[in-house]
């Protein structure tokens, strides 16, 4: 099968999750704004990485424009972002704000831990951040979101590069659905 991994982020983290998919299956990775309609029609597997700001996915306007070209295809999504992997509801309610409305049907949804360093915000994120946190009623959410947090490893990426290795048949950088380095 030929994949390709096509992303889009706003500080690092989704495009260096990206990266590293893109080394361990072999695909090539583009930022959403550099792939056009034509290159879509090549590929049979397409992982789709967004980071989440404030509750929309960033590539959430890339997904509605190329919606149509995307049917009939491998679909398997990742997002980077803050929510717990304990915190199933937050992630069910991230899904049905930004997939489930125009019935996108995926393979495989992966929640990636991502990273905030609060000084790399423009003041604008930073701002949005601090309101966030004022309203925020759990102490350790309201921690996470006034300190920051990088919680980015390759080793998040096991179940994605397996599940797309099953699915996909797709062979690995160090073999047939193999995750070792990660």
């Amino acid at each position: 099968m030929n994949g390709i991994i096509i992303y889009q982020g706003k500080y690092g983290a989704t495009e260096q999750y990206a990266q590293w998919l893109a080394g361990a299956l072999h695909m090539p990775f583009l930022k959403a704004d550099q792939v056009t309609s034509g290159m879509l029609t090549g590929y049979d597997v397409v992982i789709l990485g967004s980071s989440v700001y404030v509750g929309k996915l960033t590539i959430g306007k890339w997904l509605k424009e190329n919606f149509n070209l995307l049917a009939g295809k491998k679909i398997f999504v990742f997002i980077v972002c803050s929510t717990s992997a304990d915190d199933k509801a937050e992630q069910r309610q991230l899904l049905r704000t930004n997939l489930e409305p125009g019935g996108m049907k995926t393979t495989g949804v992966f929640f990636l831990p991502g990273r905030c360093i609060v000084s790399k915000l423009s003041w604008k994120d930073r701002f949005v951040l601090k309101m966030g946190a004022m309203l925020q009623k759990d102490p350790q959410k309201k921690a996470v979101m006034s300190q920051g947090f990088d919680y980015m490893d390759k080793k998040n990426l096991r179940s994605l590069i397996s599940a797309v290795g099953l699915e996909c048949e797709v062979e690995t950088a160090a073999g047939p659905i193999a995750t070792s380095g990660y």
